[in-house]
């Protein structure tokens, strides 16, 4: 499915609020969890600056170590099944943990790219159009 020039413009404009969320909560302490290495460059690219945990860090020896002093984790795995099935699992295997699990996110992300975009690391496609626009934000306020 080929985007319109204006679904595409829409959807930087998306995705610029949308990583100012999350360099937000990152912030206030959240961390982000991303399935890949890919995944994790992508949402970098696009200008988050916080930290970033990705499924490799999370073996069951680890996860303790890897949310020590986390009080909340945005939950970005992929659109597909196997991502869902993920963030599923993450939620219940956090709650234990007393680590608040963020999913309102990954789910605004999947409704603003209409299913379109399914990986995360797709997001990279964006990367020179977010910074660009920010930058032009940025110039219009001064």
């Amino acid at each position: 499915m080929a985007w319109g020039e204006r679904r595409r413009s829409d959807f930087v404009e998306f995705l610029l609020a949308f990583i100012d969320e999350l360099n937000v909560l990152s912030e206030e302490g959240a961390v982000v969890l991303v399935e890949g290495k890919r995944d994790s460059q992508a949402i970098v690219a696009l200008g988050y600056h916080g930290r970033i945990i990705t499924k490799s860090a999370l073996v069951p020896a680890k996860v303790s170590a890897s949310l020590a002093g986390v009080g909340s984790v945005v939950i970005l795995t992929d659109m597909d099944r196997e991502g869902q099935r993920l963030a599923s699992e993450y939620v219940e295997s956090f709650r234990p943990l007393g680590v608040r699990t963020l999913l309102e996110q990954r789910r605004r992300l999947k409704h603003a790219s209409h299913g379109v975009f399914l990986h995360i690391e797709n997001l990279s496609r964006f990367a020179p159009e977010v910074p660009e626009l920010r930058s032009l934000r940025t110039k219009m306020r001064v």
